[in-house]
Formats: C-alpha cells, structure tokens, sequence
C-alpha cells in the first residue's frame, strides 16, 4: 500500500473511532418530504412551491463512472386540497432548469392522490414520495438523483412509528398499451428499517431490509428489445450510541451485506449476473455537521439507480470493467434549517479505490424552499 494510503487509511480510522459519519444511508436530510397528514390542515386550499437550488460537482475518473458537473433548480409547484386529516389531493408540475441550458428538464405533470389509513400508515397513488424518501443505502441509490430523475408514479404504502420503517412502492416508468414499440419499464422497491432496542434506550440497534427489482418487458408491445429483470438485495445491523449533549451528539456503526443478481444477462449490456458488497460504516452526528466513514469490498456487483463508484462496470461502455472493488468512503456534510422550510445543506464526499491507488471526490451545496401557503380555508 503506498505511503499516501496509509496516511489516508490512519486518517479512516481517526474519523471512525471519533467523530465519523451520519449512517450508511447518508442523504442530506433536510430534502425529506414527510407523508404524514395534519388535521389542522383540513379543508384547506394550499399551493405548495418545493424549490431546490443546487450544485453538485462530480469528480470522477475512475472507469467505472464519469464526472459532471450539475448546476441548477428543480421546482415543483402542486395546489393542494385536504379532507379531515385522512384524504390529499395534489396537482402540479414539476421541472428542472439547469444553468446555461434554455430547455427545462424532465417537465411533467404533478397529480398525488393520499389516503391516510391510520395517521402512520400512508396509502399514495400517482407521484410517490420518492428519491431519498426511500432511504435506501449509496450502492442501491444515488442520491443526486433527488435533484435530476424523473418524479415517481405509481403506489406506495409507507408506514412509519417510533420502531418501524416501512416503504413499498411501484415506480411504474414506462405504461404502454397492446401494440406500442418499446416496452413496458417499472421498478419495484422495499424498505424496512425495524427497530430491536426499547423505546427510550440510549444505545439503538436497527435492521434494515432493502429490495430494488428493475423489470423491462411486457406481453402487448411489438419490440424486439431483450427481457430485463434484475435487482438488489441489501440488509445487516445498524448500530448508533446516542451520547447526549456535547458537540457529538450520536456515534455508530451500521453494517450492511448487498446483492445483485440479473436473471436474463446479457454480456454485451452487463458482463456479470451476480455479485456481492459489504458496507460497515462508523459514523457521528455532531449537529449541524455530520461525518462518516466507510469501506466498500465488493465481486462483480452492479446496481441500476446505485452510485456508480460502488458498481464492477460502466453500465454506458460495459467494456470499463472492475471486477473485485476496495473503496474507501468518507463524507462531512452540513445541514440547517434557517427558518421554517428553509434549509441549506453542503457536503464534502471522497472515494478512495485502494486497489488502483486513485481517488475520486465530489462536492457541492443545496437550498431548498418547501412551503405551502393557504389559499382558501373552506368551513
């Protein structure tokens, strides 16, 4: 190991057994969208105006994946009606504006139909709480993909209490109808997070269950186009301490173990059909910073929405290959809440590939408006 590396390896473990990072699902939390439901909010006309401005510089040159540079606003402007706590309706429209192009990106309708079960447990039809509302680990989900994918439509069930996490979606991409030329394209995702330790504990120990399934296909369609049906499995044990007051407020280690298996492969498009990760993560909360340090030891592993530093191969030239990946991560990040649905967050990310001696890295800022104004308040 060169001399450099094991500075930066020393460097890993003084951040782990100190101050590390946010957990292994880091994302900046403040671009969260919560599904509950308020009563007081009922029969109430509202426009909403979710606005983020951002800045994410990417730079990568490891074979795998490539650099860019992602300056600009996303906006999503929906009016709003509710019904006794229980019933929302939203329409809208959602867009991107990138800074020195004149199109706007992926505009789409906005319409979200939510049923309030219980006052946990959220039925949504229509544009889902997606992105990092999943909470899904880095190697399933990129999370710079809040700012550029297209919103997601379909069902969701999200249930959420003091000791369970738990979202289930249909994210359909691609509807067609008999006799259309290209095929149908969805994905079905899982995650649950339960919690094992009693209410209250200082010391928290969580189990997280992640699922993507990515299909491709479709019985009414006239395309020549290959059957895809691939996916990711991720689980393990997440552990954080929480201290109390003091400059570092949590620490913990989450451990995860991921998988990936293709059921129809194609060597031309992914040269491999299974493989394997495993991600510990230390990581500390010292609010409003958040520090976190991992490693990645992972065979052929590939994850369709994941960050593309954690995959085996370049998904846009399958010939860029890295079978067997060493990747050391470690991220500060920034986020605060500057006033009622205003909020600023920055963050610092570093992939270090301990087998090729190269370090990639990003960073960036984001400021988001998230705040629904009332219109009308109906008796």
């Amino acid at each position: 190991m060169r001399p450099f590396f094991i500075h930066r390896f020393s460097l890993f473990i003084f951040l782990a057994v100190t101050v590390s990072a946010a957990h292994a699902q880091w994302f900046p939390s403040t671009l969260l969208s919560s599904p509950a439901l308020s009563a007081t909010d009922s029969n109430k006309l509202t426009l909403e105006a979710d606005i983020t401005g951002f800045f994410k510089n990417n730079e990568y040159f490891s074979p795998v994946a490539v650099g860019q540079t992602l300056p600009g606003i996303s906006s999503t402007l929906m009016l709003g009606y509710q019904v006794a706590g229980k019933f929302k309706v939203e329409l809208g429209a959602r867009a991107v504006k990138y800074s020195g192009r004149d199109p706007l990106e992926n505009l789409q309708a906005f319409v979200r139909l939510q049923y309030a079960i219980t006052p946990n447990f959220n039925m949504v039809l229509g544009n889902l709480y997606g992105g990092v509302n999943h909470r899904l680990i880095e190697p399933l989900y990129q999370w710079e993909r809040q700012y550029t994918a297209n919103p997601e439509s379909g069902l969701q069930f999200v249930l959420h209490t003091s000791r369970w996490f738990t979202d289930v979606w249909v994210d359909w991409e691609h509807f067609i109808q008999r006799g259309d030329s290209v095929p149908e394209t969805l994905t079905f995702g899982a995650s649950v997070s339960r919690v094992l330790t009693g209410e209250g504990s200082r010391f928290v120990l969580t189990v997280p269950l992640q699922l993507l399934i990515h299909h491709q296909g479709g019985q009414i369609d006239t395309s020549n186009d290959p059957m895809i049906v691939l996916g990711n499995l991720a689980t393990g044990l997440c552990s954080r301490l929480n201290t109390g007051a003091g400059f570092v407020k949590s620490v913990g280690l989450d451990v995860y173990v991921a998988g990936y298996w293709d059921r129809y492969s194609n060597e031309t498009l992914r040269p491999y059909n299974k493989g394997w990760g495993v991600y510990p993560v230390f990581h500390a909360d010292a609010s409003p910073f958040k520090f976190m340090a991992g490693y990645w030891n992972s065979d052929k592993f590939y994850a369709f929405e994941g960050e593309p530093l954690f995959g085996s191969f370049d998904p846009y030239n399958p010939q860029r290959q890295l079978p067997a990946r060493s990747l050391l991560t470690c991220r500060l990040a920034f986020e605060k809440t500057l006033f009622k649905g205003i909020s600023v967050g920055a963050q610092v990310e570093t992939y270090s590939d301990l087998d090729r001696g190269e370090t990639d890295y990003s960073f960036g800022v984001h400021l988001r408006f998230n705040n629904p104004f009332t219109l009308k308040q109906f008796k």
